[in-house]
């Protein structure tokens, strides 16, 4: 029986795991990776550390002998953190410059005249979260990726692209389609990089990687007999997890942020959406829009000062059944994703709520995730649209799936799975239309909830005020 390695490269940990080709997860390995801030624009990660985590991962995986009879890897990354290195040694010149970072803001609002133009190239909202920013900035202020850029020696790529030349010891720097246009510099209409936006951003493309398809062969890894044959991006790859997804689905998942995503055959773009690729190969090209919520999981986070983080979790379901009339939480954590693309606006409690009670609050942070989850599926749906698929952590909570086809007036199917990502990895690497069809652990059906629309009705129209009266946005990858 043919057996696939994921390698899954998460923000806070690199995962691997083994699947059979019944779809059967037979072994895995974790190892956790620091975030390092420096105040509040500036979040880094150690490529080496990363590096040395996936290998530790992998070593483990053969510690328990569970890599005879795998011929096939991915590698699904952190979308949009970048790294300089030398194109000849290999070595890293540069911290990875991860997703959150907003350090180059200042570029990023000197092209605030050209963000329509650039979105209608790259499908991408203007954004110091996207890689090409940092890709400058990183030329003008770290003076080794400086001096390797004007001697050409600099590789400066998305995180997946340094990761394929560890792991394969390939000399030539490539990255798949799916993390290189999260830089901003590809064209998604030609899947190119694109020459007006390197000059934008002030690029010579002799410090990019050559591109490829997300399903191609990236070459033999550097200790074990078995070849990279997919590279994508978690969020891309979790698309997959149940193969794909039936017509007239929304795919929503909801970790430390939350997602909603609907894919399409043809490119399809809404300026108030991400818009780009699902997944490609030489012979086909998936397209995919996507909203994108920056507060969900980590919009509690500033609640475990006063309670556990487990704990929390414990409490939740409860809390979520218990209370009817939650306050009215504007959750603009990380700053407001789509729709509202924006910020600069506080996150706060409305009708001066915040005294409320810890239960309550813990409730009302619940709802805003699934009320900015609704201001995206208002946008993704149409009279075609019949169900949302969830995954992620926060999904576990059957309160939340609840509220969320209730406000939808869809059915929300959750799969007994919880490693989307590496599962719709392994089935894109096998390809295989045989893969047992997964049914649902569970289903919602949208009831009447009258208070909880009007707590939404209340919630959008006063972001639609704030959003009205302030700056626009700093958009999150």
């Amino acid at each position: 029986m043919e057996h696939f390695l994921v390698i899954d490269q998460g923000t806070h940990a690199s995962r691997c795991m083994v699947f059979d080709s019944a779809a059967n997860i037979i072994a895995r390995s974790e190892y956790p990776v620091t975030l390092y801030r420096q105040g509040q624009h500036f979040i880094e990660q150690n490529p080496e550390k990363i590096l040395a985590s996936i290998y530790y991962c992998i070593d483990s995986l053969q510690q328990q002998g569970k890599l005879s009879g795998i011929s096939q890897a991915a590698l699904v990354t952190q979308r949009s953190t970048i790294i300089g290195w030398n194109k000849h040694s290999g070595k890293a010149l540069s911290p990875a410059i991860s997703w959150q970072d907003t350090r180059a803001s200042d570029l990023v609002e000197s092209l605030r005249p050209f963000s329509q133009k650039i979105q209608s190239v790259t499908g991408l909202p203007l954004s110091p979260h996207y890689g090409a920013s940092k890709m400058r900035w990183l030329i003008d202020h770290n003076e080794t990726c400086k001096s390797a850029y004007e001697q050409n020696e600099l590789i400066i790529a998305p995180l997946a692209c340094y990761l394929i030349e560890q792991l394969t010891g390939l000399t030539d720097a490539v990255v798949d389609h799916v993390n290189a246009s999260r830089t901003q510099l590809l064209d998604i209409n030609t899947l190119h990089w694109s020459d007006e936006m390197l000059e934008k951003f002030r690029l010579e493309p002799k410090c990019l990687p050559a591109l490829k398809p997300c399903l191609a062969d990236y070459g033999q890894f550097r200790h074990h007999d078995f070849s990279l044959k997919l590279v994508s991006g978690d969020q891309n790859a979790a698309l997959f997890a149940n193969g794909i997804p039936p017509a007239g689905s929304i795919l929503v998942n909801i970790g430390s942020g939350a997602f909603a995503l609907k894919m399409t055959d043809t490119l399809e773009k809404s300026p108030a959406l991400l818009n780009g690729l699902a997944v490609s190969s030489s012979a086909a090209k998936t397209f995919v829009q996507e909203g994108t919520v920056n507060g969900a999981g980590a919009a509690l986070a500033g609640l475990y000062d006063e309670i556990e983080e487990q704990d929390l979790f414990t409490q939740l379901p409860k809390w979520i059944d218990m209370i009817e009339q939650p306050p009215v939480f504007i959750n603009s954590i990380g700053g407001l994703g789509s729709p509202w693309w924006n910020s600069t606006i506080k996150a706060h409690f409305l009708d001066n709520d915040s005294t409320c009670d810890l239960p309550e609050r813990a409730v009302a942070i619940i709802e805003s995730i699934v009320f900015l989850l609704q201001n995206n599926i208002e946008l993704l749906a149409d009279k075609s649209s019949r169900q949302i698929i969830i995954s992620g952590g926060l999904s576990a909570l059957d309160g939340l799936c609840q509220k969320l086809a209730d406000l939808s007036g869809l059915q929300v199917k959750r799969f007994d799975n919880t490693e989307a990502s590496a599962t719709g990895a392994a089935w894109l690497l096998a390809n295989s239309a045989n893969w047992p069809l997964r049914q649902p652990a569970t289903s919602f059906q949208p009831e009447h909830n009258n208070s909880l629309q009007y707590r939404y009705s209340h919630f959008s129209r006063q972001l639609s005020l704030l959003t009205q009266h302030s700056e626009p946005a700093i958009q999150r990858a």
